[in-house]
C-alpha cells in the first residue's frame, strides 16, 4: 500500500467538498480530493448523449448576485470569472387546474402577482412577505456577527434575532397559516417545496424562506454550461493553487488514532496522511462505516442513525429534434399540478402515482449550447421515494439492478407517466424523442452513495435543521464535515458549506479553534448541576400542603389538570428530556403492581421541566411531547384510555417542579406523591427512585 502526506485530505467531489478544497488552496494548504466516480461535480455534473448534453440536477441557483447566499464563495473562488450566469426571469411558472401563476424575479412583481389571483388575501400576503424579509436580513445579520465576532450575548438572541429562531424552529405550515386562508394560494406560494424535499407541514419553515427571498431578491440563476460548468470551475482553481484531484478513489476507511483522524485509505490500497480529513460523503457512510462506531460517542451515533434521509426524485431527461423555444415554450421552470394540496402531491409521489405533480424544465431557454440549433434538452422531475414497488422491484437486491427485468419495467412505467402528463403540455412530444434516459432513486444512489438515493441529504424537517442538525464540527477534533447532510441541500449550500467548513479547518490547522458560525449555546445559568443521590425528602415548609392551585394542559389529549383537585392519590414524576426514562421506568413498576395499575384507583402523571427551553423553541418542544404521546397512547393496551394513562404535562417556567422542591431534575427524575385531597405526602429524588416510588404509593392507601 502506496502512502502520501497532506495537509487536508477531502473526501468528495460534490461542490461542498470542492468548495472546502479551493478555500484551503488558496489558504496555502497542501489539500488533495479524493472523488469515486471519473468527473467532478457529485450532483453538480452533466452526461451527454451524441451531441445532446444533459444537466444532471440543477434547476436555479440562488443568490449569484452580490447579497446573495452563493456570490461570495462564486467570487472567492474564481467561478465568477469562469463561468456566464443567467438570470431567471421569471423564476418559473406554476399552473394548478385554476389558476397559472407567473413568478416573477422582482419579488413585488411576484406579490402582486399573487394580489391579482387572490385579492381577498392581499393584507395576509403583504404581512408574509414583509416578515420573511426580516427573517432573511436577521439570519444573514446572525452569520455576519458570528464570522465578526460581533454576535450579542445569547441571553440577548431573541431581541436581535428572535423571528429568525421562531421560523428555524416550526414548520412552513405553521409559519404561512399567520398571514394566510385560502387553501389554493397556500398550495400556489409552496409551489417550490418540492426544492426542499418536504411538504408544508413537515418542512422547516426557514428552510423554505431563506432561499426563496434570496432567489427573489439576489437572483435564480443558470450557469451557460450547466452545473458542471461550476464543478470545473472549482477543480480549476484547486489544481491553480496547488491542491490535486484524484478521480476513481473510493475512501473506504478513514483512519483513527488516539482519538483523532490521521488519514484515510481506499479501495485501491491508497493511504493518504492528513492533519485534517474533511468528508463530503453522506455523513451515515463517513461516519459509522469510514470512522466505524467504536471511535464515536453512543450519542452521537443515536443522533446519526435519527436522522431521515430525504426523498429522492425520478427524472426523464429527453433530447428532442425540434425547437420548442422557437415554438413560443419560453419556461426554464413550469409545474404543473392536479391539486391544490401539497399533501395529496406529496402522497401521490410516495405511492408513484407520478405525473399529477411534477416539473418541466427546458434548459435551451437559457442556454442554448446544450443541444444542436433547432433541438431541445427537456427534463421532467417528480420526487420519488426508494421504497416504491419493493425498492423498485429489486427487493433490496442492487447487484446488476440495472438489468433486472422488473426494476426495468417500473422505471419505463414511472417514465411514462411523467412523458404522458408533460404531452399535455407538449402536442406530439413522443414523435419528437431522439434521446430518452430515465434515472430512479436507485440512480441516484448509484452515482452519489446516497442512502435512500437522497438529493438533499438528511431530511430538512422542523427538528432536523440549523441547530438541530448536525454539523461541520465531529466528535474527532480534526475531522470536518461539508456539504448537505451538515448544511441543507442545495447547491449554493453546498458552496456556502465550503466556505464554512475551510474556516474551521483553518482554525483548526493554525491553532485557533473556531465555532460552527450556526451555534447557539444557552446561557450558563440555565445549564444543569449534578444531583447528588439521595433517599426522600424531607417535606419542607414549602413543600408540605398543597401544590399550587394550577391546572396544566395535558399535551396530545388536551385534558386540563387541576393539580389541587385531581380527587385520588396522585403520583407525579418530574422530569425532563434527559431523564424521561428514568421516569417511565418508575411509571412501569408502579403500574406493575396489581393494586395501581387502573387509572382510577392511581392518577400518574409526567410533569416535564422545561423552563431552560428558550421560548422561541417552544413549538418544537410541544412537537417532541406531543410525539412522544401518540407513540405511547398507540402501545397501550386495548381499553385503556389515552387520556387516562398517558399524560404529560408541560411545566414551560418551572415553577410547579420549584414548588414540590425538586431541583435539577434534567440530572435525576423526581416523584411527588398525592393524597386523595391533594395534600403532599412525600417527595423523592435520587437513585432508587423505583423502590421509593412504591414506597410512597402504598403510603397513601
Amino acid at each position: 500500500m502506496s502512502t502520501e502526506k497532506f495537509d487536508v485530505v477531502v473526501i468528495g467531489a460534490g461542490l461542498g467538498g470542492l468548495s472546502t478544497a479551493g478555500y484551503l488552496a488558496k489558504a496555502g494548504k497542501k489539500v488533495l480530493v479524493l472523488e469515486n466516480n471519473p468527473i467532478p461535480g457529485g450532483y453538480a455534473q452533466e452526461f451527454r448523449r451524441g451531441k445532446y448534453r444533459f444537466e444532471a440536477a440543477l434547476h436555479a441557483m440562488d443568490g449569484v448576485a452580490p447579497g446573495g447566499w452563493a456570490y461570495r464563495q462564486l467570487k472567492d473562488l474564481d467561478v465568477l470569472e469562469r463561468v456566464k450566469f443567467h438570470r431567471l426571469d421569471p423564476f418559473y411558472t406554476a399552473r394548478y387546474p385554476e389558476h397559472e401563476i407567473v413568478a416573477h424575479a422582482d419579488l413585488i412583481e411576484y406579490e402582486t402577482e399573487l394580489f391579482r389571483h387572490f385579492p381577498h388575501e392581499k393584507e395576509g400576503i403583504r404581512a408574509m412577505f414583509s416578515e420573511m424579509l426580516e427573517i432573511f436580513w436577521q439570519v444573514r445579520r446572525f452569520a455576519a456577527d458570528g464570522e465578526n465576532e460581533t454576535r450579542p450575548p445569547v441571553e440577548e438572541m431573541p431581541t436581535h434575532f428572535g423571528k429568525m429562531l421562531e421560523a428555524m424552529s416550526m414548520s412552513l405550515e405553521d409559519f404561512i397559516a399567520r398571514f394566510i386562508r385560502d387553501e389554493k394560494l397556500i398550495g400556489v406560494f409552496t409551489t417550490l417545496w418540492p426544492y426542499y424535499g418536504l411538504p408544508p407541514k413537515q418542512l422547516n419553515a426557514a428552510t423554505f424562506i431563506f432561499p426563496v427571498i434570496s432567489f427573489h431578491l439576489f437572483g435564480g440563476f443558470y450557469p451557460e454550461g450547466g452545473s458542471m460548468a461550476i464543478s470545473r470551475a472549482l477543480e480549476k482553481t484547486i489544481v491553480e493553487y496547488g491542491g490535486e484531484i484524484r478521480y476513481r478513489q473510493k475512501v473506504n476507511k478513514i483512519l483513527i488514532e488516539n482519538g483523532l483522524a490521521v488519514g484515510v485509505e481506499t479501495e485501491k490500497a491508497l493511504r493518504v496522511d492528513a492533519d485534517v480529513v474533511v468528508s463530503n460523503a453522506n455523513t451515515p457512510d463517513t461516519l459509522l462505516k469510514f470512522v466505524g462506531r467504536e471511535n464515536l460517542p453512543k450519542g452521537y451515533q443515536a443522533k446519526i442513525e435519527s436522522e431521515a434521509n430525504s426523498i429522492a426524485s425520478l427524472c426523464v431527461f429527453l433530447g428532442l429534434d425540434r425547437d420548442l423555444v422557437a415554438e413560443g415554450f419560453h419556461h426554464h421552470e413550469l409545474f404543473l399540478y392536479d391539486d391544490y394540496d401539497p399533501e395529496a402531491n406529496y402522497q401521490n409521489m410516495l405511492a408513484g402515482n407520478f405525473g399529477k405533480g411534477m416539473g418541466v424544465s427546458c434548459y435551451n431557454v437559457h442556454d442554448s449550447s446544450c443541444s444542436p440549433e433547432g433541438t431541445t434538452i427537456l427534463a421532467l422531475i417528480s420526487m420519488a421515494d426508494w421504497d416504491t414497488d419493493n425498492q423498485w422491484g429489486t427487493g433490496g437486491n442492487l447487484e446488476n439492478y440495472s438489468k433486472n427485468p422488473q426494476y426495468l419495467e417500473l422505471k419505463e412505467a414511472a417514465g411514462d407517466a411523467l412523458i404522458a402528463r408533460a404531452e399535455e403540455l407538449i402536442p406530439r412530444l413522443r414523435d419528437s424523442i431522439v434521446h430518452k434516459e430515465i434515472a430512479t432513486p436507485l440512480t441516484n444512489w448509484r452515482y452519489s452513495q446516497n442512502p435512500g438515493g437522497g438529493i438533499y441529504g438528511s431530511a430538512q424537517s422542523v427538528d432536523n435543521m440549523y441547530f438541530n442538525r448536525l454539523n461541520a464540527k465531529t466528535p474527532i477534533p480534526n475531522l470536518f464535515l461539508a456539504g448537505a447532510w451538515a448544511f441543507g441541500g442545495g447547491m449554493s449550500a453546498a458552496t456556502l458549506s465550503g466556505r464554512e467548513t475551510s474556516r474551521l479547518v483553518k482554525g483548526y490547522l493554525d491553532g485557533d479553534e473556531l465555532e460552527f458560525l450556526m451555534n447557539v449555546e444557552l446561557p450558563e445559568d440555565s445549564e444543569q448541576k449534578p444531583v447528588e443521590s439521595g433517599s426522600s425528602r424531607e417535606l419542607s415548609a414549602s413543600t408540605k400542603g398543597q401544590l399550587p392551585a394550577t391546572t396544566l394542559k395535558a399535551i396530545g389529549s388536551g385534558r386540563e389538570i387541576a393539580l389541587d383537585k385531581i380527587g385520588k392519590p396522585a403520583m407525579l414524576l418530574f422530569h425532563t428530556q434527559e431523564t424521561a426514562e428514568q421516569a417511565a421506568k418508575v411509571n412501569a413498576a408502579v403500574r406493575d403492581v396489581a393494586r395501581f395499575a387502573k387509572a382510577e384507583n392511581l392518577f400518574i402523571a409526567n410533569v416535564v421541566d422545561l423552563h431552560s427551553v428558550p421560548k422561541l423553541f417552544r413549538n418544537f418542544a410541544e412537537r417532541a411531547m406531543k410525539s412522544s404521546y401518540e407513540e405511547a397512547a398507540a402501545n397501550l393496551p386495548a381499553g385503556y384510555a389515552s387520556e387516562d394513562y398517558v399524560i404529560i404535562l408541560p411545566d414551560w417556567d418551572g415553577e410547579v417542579t420549584k414548588a414540590a422542591g425538586l431541583k435539577d431534575v434534567n440530572q435525576m427524575a423526581g416523584v411527588v406523591m398525592l393524597d386523595a385531597d391533594g395534600n403532599l405526602i412525600g417527595v423523592y429524588q435520587g437513585e432508587a427512585a423505583v423502590e421509593s416510588a412504591l414506597d410512597l404509593v402504598k403510603s397513601a392507601f
